[in-house]
């Protein structure tokens, strides 16, 4: 048996979670099209008969202005020290700009650890698009003075599966001798209500306005079951009282449209009947109330 961690690194939006998620075969990390929709370190396990590789996703790389910020941050700086190699992202979808390549150069740099680049997204434009941006970073793959050069450059699309078992075989490689980490039926470090409260997040973030979702978290109150039906009762929570109306909607017809979205994916999670109950809150700036934060569930040790 052979094992080993990857971590997976980016800007926000770039398709880091997707990737993850197609590498595993399982939805380990909601998506959505917001930036920073990844806010805690979420650990994708893929567990094969000769292997076991275990998929660190972290935040989007963006300046702290909150301790939920800072939070992020440190999730990002935790997840290089220990792993057997690092993938970075980048959007294949848009150009690739000199801060983009000095984020790689950064890594090839300060660790001694195996880097692939990860050309993502390549579905959303033609080959004649995708090649002068590998043209563009080719030279990564040469070393230049304190610069190593990357093991691989790979154009994925996380959406249609394109060289995901490419890049999975490459990262093999990079596993040690070892036990498993995790049992095999295991695909996330994650508990269930965790999951269940990202859930009803993405929905949010997939449904409401852009000024909204960075101020959105999502608190369990309850889950319990009656016979074979999961009851579960979520607070969302927002920071101004002017987005309490918003996220009801006219009716509470938002707050339905986002509860039954969720619902839907909930009883596959959880393969029972859900009844699921969800109010809105406002705490004011909760992003930077530490008590706020650890109610969520982040572990904000890591801020110390």
């Amino acid at each position: 048996m052979k094992s080993g961690f990857i971590t997976v690194l980016g800007r926000p939006n770039v398709g880091k979670s997707s990737l993850i998620n197609a590498l595993v075969g399982e939805k380990v990390s909601i998506v959505s099209p917001k930036a920073q929709t990844t806010r805690d370190r979420i650990m994708g396990v893929l567990t094969e008969d000769d292997c076991q590789m275990i998929f660190v996703d972290t935040p989007g790389v963006h300046k702290a202005e909150t301790k939920l910020g800072e939070y992020m941050e440190k999730c990002v700086k935790g997840s290089t020290s220990d792993a057997d190699a690092i993938v970075i992202v980048l959007d294949g979808s848009k150009k690739i700009f000199p801060s983009d390549l000095q984020f790689v150069e950064k890594y090839l740099k300060t660790t001694g650890i195996p880097v692939y680049l990860v050309i993502n997204k390549t579905d959303v434009g033609k080959y004649e698009a995708i090649y002068p941006l590998l043209n563009q970073v080719s030279y990564l793959t040469k070393p230049d003075g304190d610069r190593r050069a990357v093991e691989d450059i790979i154009p994925t699309s996380a959406k249609k599966k394109t060289n995901i078992d490419v890049l999975k075989a490459a990262l093999k490689t990079k596993l040690t001798d070892g036990a498993a980490y995790f049992p095999e039926d295991e695909y996330t470090d994650k508990n269930e209500r965790y999951i269940i409260c990202e859930t009803v997040r993405e929905k949010a973030l997939l449904l409401l306005s852009d000024e909204i979702p960075h101020g959105i978290g999502v608190y369990m109150q309850r889950m319990y079951y009656e016979g074979d039906i999961a009851h579960i009762i979520l607070d969302i929570i927002v920071e101004k009282e002017s987005h309490k109306p918003i996220v009801i909607g006219a009716g509470g017809e938002m707050l339905r449209a986002i509860g039954e979205a969720a619902r839907k994916d909930i009883e596959r999670l959880l393969d029972s009947k859900v009844y699921l109950e969800t109010f809105v809150k406002v705490r004011d700036k909760w992003r930077d109330d530490k008590s706020v934060l650890t109610e969520i569930g982040y572990d904000l040790k890591s801020l110390k």
